[in-house]
């Protein structure tokens, strides 16, 4: 299968690139230089001019509070909402497969059970608003796709969750770390995984929730790294309020990973366990 990848160097991108190219797949890198996102005719361009069968967009406008920016947030409008209906479109017309990457903040994380794919979108924030656009305009182009929406991402090559708190458990005597905001982790390595598997089994085309097995909150997502990196560090409860950020952050982020179970043929690891392989072979 050959596969134009874009958002290669990202956090997501890369790890999809090592996955992929460990399953013997031929992918395509082209770098924003190649390929500008915000120009229409050079991403028409792209499609003319290269031979592939698969798009998988891991680009992403990703920086929550700065999307509430008024001067940045048209940047998230474009890379997030705009640029996918384009991609869409262009798959759409060429015959090829889409992958995209969407995110739980297109919910308001009031409901008290786990999102399943059918339930109402209500973003809480900007950023969430760009991400739902993007998903409507790609439904709209209808290509054949694969929609994956995916939460509390970590991995190589970016800045996440994990990282920081890693980082923190060595130099500070406590940290104060929120109980009230429970969700799926998801390591970049598995959801590159789901995607290629979604794929591989040629699935039904259509809109996935994907997290790693399991549910937390990012107060136990910390309590997990210290243990794991053998930290003396205390890891103190607090709740959401006493931290003001400029984007609103949904309460609930958990999954049903049903239909993503089904599609795949199995259910994801545990987030326990993508997180040692993390913390112990990835990163240093």
């Amino acid at each position: 299968m050959k596969i134009a990848l874009l958002g290669s160097t990202g956090m997501l991108g890369s790890k999809a690139l090592e996955v992929f190219k460990q399953s013997g797949h031929e992918i395509l890198t082209p770098l924003r230089s190649d390929l500008d996102l915000s120009n229409k005719d050079q991403i028409e361009n792209y499609f003319k001019n290269n031979s592939f069968e698969v798009l998988v967009n891991c680009t992403g406008y990703t920086q929550v509070d700065a999307c509430e920016d008024k001067e940045k947030a048209p940047m998230a409008w474009n890379v997030n909402g705009t640029a996918v209906g384009v991609l869409a479109r262009c798959c759409k017309s060429t015959g090829r497969v889409l992958v995209h990457f969407s995110t739980d903040y297109v919910f308001d994380g009031t409901k008290s059970e786990p999102y399943q794919e059918t339930d109402k979108t209500k973003p809480v924030n900007v950023y969430g608003q760009t991400k739902l656009e993007g998903e409507k305009l790609l439904q709209a182009a209808n290509p054949f796709y694969y929609l994956i929406r995916t939460s509390w991402v970590f991995g190589p090559n970016g800045p996440n969750f994990v990282k920081t708190i890693a980082g923190l458990l060595k130099t500070k005597p406590q940290i104060e770390v929120v109980t009230d905001q429970i969700g799926g982790p998801t390591y970049t390595g598995d959801l590159a995984g789901f995607a290629l598997e979604l794929l591989g089994r040629k699935a039904e085309a259509g809109l996935y929730h994907f997290a790693n097995d399991g549910y937390t909150s990012w107060n136990g997502f910390a309590q997990e790294i210290k243990v794991l990196t053998g930290s003396t560090c205390e890891v103190a409860p607090t709740l959401s309020e006493k931290f003001v950020r400029p984007a609103k952050r949904p309460a609930n982020s958990r999954f049903d990973l049903s239909k993503a179970s089904h599609a795949a043929g199995h259910r994801p690891r545990p987030w326990q366990e993508s997180l040692k392989d993390y913390l112990t072979k990835e990163l240093k």
